[in-house]
């Protein structure tokens, strides 16, 4: 494990911090964007998709890949629904309040996918286990559930402040 840390290249730890800065904030009430809140999920999911169709067994890694995202969203539905939020002061904003729970998944998967990445990257023929494609679809997919969830859960909570207004 100290090899996989000390061989980590310097453009992953400035990633690394600066998504950790940028993840620390969401512990705190914030204002958001709903077309940014929108627009994070969509990616996630592009490069999710990419990723697991470069590591073949398209068929069970795209069920475990959907198994995922059904837990990451059950996940974040128990987080989220009951939260309270309240519209922002600028047009196209809410209020949202922190929650740890973006912190502590990203401090779980960007080490995990990291491993990952490493280990593909140090085998002969740069192919990972079944195991660890597996492993790889159902956590990419539970952070593209939650994430997605958490956007819908707030763009809807959105849409019903808008019509109170």
């Amino acid at each position: 494990m100290l090899k996989i840390v000390t061989d980590m290249p310097a453009w992953v730890i400035i990633l690394l911090v600066f998504s950790t800065l940028y993840c620390i904030s969401f512990c705190f009430k914030k204002e958001v964007s709903i077309k940014f809140l929108l627009i994070i999920p969509g990616g996630f999911m592009i490069f999710s998709i990419i990723s697991l169709l470069q590591q073949g067994d398209v068929i069970i890694t795209g069920l475990m890949w959907l198994a995922g995202c059904v837990v990451g969203g059950i996940v974040a539905r128990r987080i989220f629904s009951p939260q309270t939020y309240s519209p922002g002061r600028k047009a196209g904003t809410i209020t949202v309040p922190g929650t740890w729970s973006v912190f502590i998944i990203f401090l779980l998967y960007f080490p995990f996918r990291y491993y990952i990445g490493y280990r593909q990257a140090m085998a002969a023929d740069h192919a990972l286990s079944i195991p660890l494609i597996l492993l790889l679809a159902v956590s990419s997919g539970g952070v593209v559930g939650f994430f997605t969830l958490r956007s819908c859960i707030i763009f809807w909570r959105y849409k019903k402040l808008a019509v109170k207004e």
